[in-house]
């Protein structure tokens, strides 16, 4: 589940094969991807999970392309009883052999499919090493995918055979754990007793003691708690365990075990991993093209561009930011176009509201109006002075003519006062 995740949960863009609004005929291209048999096997959501869990549980993919009807479907490789490979290259396979129950009570049937890498015009019967000549199906031919697979093997391994004997190992090892954690549970107390009656008569006695109980003792008799009481297995113990197998499933622990106390409880040691998993889901995701344009290509249908959204989440808040940066380069429908994408709301991108069409222009700024003796020269060289401040105002120039009015102030008051006083 976490790799279909990883590589379909934004599925696959295949350009050209969604309707446009014209009339007529759809295109070749269109009429293979809508056919409902195409969908059910390679290209709806499900097939896409399928097709995933098929490559970590059995390692190969085996499509079987039929010209006649052109439909492609997936053949369970359990049907697969035989192959033929190239004698000079034996890890090339030729041709594989399926055998399968049509009904149930019927005998199987025995049908050669032979693969594209084998040349048409020499495809014929195939006889097995006892002489016997098989039927060879003359309009499917194999698409097939062999993954995980060392230089000289003829067939693939499941992504899930590295990690299966780590996995098996930690299950092993939290059975343990809750056999421990019973047996921590049935005994909490020792009564410790100097004879053997006390001993018979404390057995009784705590046999019935239910939840809260207290109990009376004799001189003698003693009831302590065991130092496990309340305790239980540590079942963080064995997580390396679990990371061996999230490793070589190219996962993170915690996602393997959905716990977030796997990383510490850390968003740092969280993402510590996501680059190297990232890495190993995009190399998945370009073998899934490449099996899909091969496919394309044997029913003559072009080869169409085809590609796996970007991994990565960006947060709205830092994608808006990013958007914002980038606006110079684009136009104004795209920038609206890509807003609406992120805000998720539908709208015209076309219908570019008046604000968004007047982005580009500069900014009015209201008109400086200059000081009126500004560029006058003035006994310092026609630098700024107290005495003639172009744009501002000098704060100690004007505290200092605010105290010699107050002092000019208090001296009239005073010279008032003397002469009020005189005769």
């Amino acid at each position: 589940d976490l790799h279909s995740g990883y590589v379909w949960s934004k599925g696959m863009n295949i350009e050209g094969v969604k309707r446009t609004g014209s009339r007529g005929t759809p295109s070749a291209l269109v009429r293979f991807y809508e056919n409902p048999v195409n969908q059910e096997s390679l290209f709806s959501a499900i097939a896409h999970e399928e097709l995933q869990k098929g490559r970590f549980a059995d390692g190969n993919i085996l499509i079987a392309c039929d010209e006649k009807t052109r439909t492609v479907r997936v053949i369970p490789i359990q049907e697969i009883t035989s192959v033929r490979v190239n004698p000079d290259h034996p890890s090339e396979v030729w041709a594989y052999q399926r055998t399968w129950t049509p009904e149930p009570g019927r005998d199987p049937k025995v049908l050669w499919y032979y693969t594209s890498r084998f040349p048409e015009t020499r495809r014929t019967e195939i006889t097995t090493p006892d002489g016997e000549a098989h039927p060879v199906s003359g309009t499917v031919t194999i698409i097939d995918r062999k993954f995980n697979r060392a230089p000289g093997y003829v067939l693939g391994v499941p992504d899930g055979l590295a990690g299966m004997p780590f996995a098996a190992a930690y299950n092993e090892i939290l059975q343990y754990g809750r056999v421990v954690d019973k047996a921590l549970a049935a005994i909490l107390y020792k009564v410790t007793n100097k004879t053997k009656a006390g001993v018979k008569a404390s057995a009784v006695k705590m046999s019935g003691a239910g939840a809260g109980s207290s109990a009376s003792v004799t001189e003698g008799q003693d009831i302590t708690a065991l130092s496990t009481a309340g305790k239980g297995y540590n079942f963080a113990n064995p997580r390396p365990v679990a990371a061996m197998a999230a490793a070589a499933w190219n996962v993170s622990n915690m996602d393997l075990l959905n716990d977030s106390s796997a990383a510490g409880s850390s968003y740092g040691s969280a993402n510590a991993l996501v680059p190297a998993n990232k890495n190993a889901m995009r190399l998945i995701q370009q073998e899934w093209i490449s099996l899909f344009a091969e496919i394309f290509v044997f029913f003559k249908l072009g080869t169409p561009r085809i590609w796996f959204e970007n991994l990565d989440e960006v947060d709205a808040y830092r994608a808006a930011q990013g958007l914002v940066l980038l606006s110079p380069t684009l136009h104004d429908s795209e920038y609206r176009g890509a807003a609406l994408d992120l805000l998720d709301i539908p709208g015209d991108a076309d219908d570019t509201p008046e604000t968004l069409k007047s982005r580009s222009e500069p900014p009015a700024t209201a008109a400086q109006q200059a000081s009126p003796g500004q560029g006058v020269a003035n006994g310092t060289g026609g630098q700024d002075s107290g005495e003639r401040n172009d744009l501002r105002t000098d704060t100690i120039e004007a505290l200092r003519r605010e105290m010699a009015l107050s002092d000019l102030v208090e001296r009239l008051e005073s010279a008032l006062g003397r002469l009020e006083a005189s005769p």
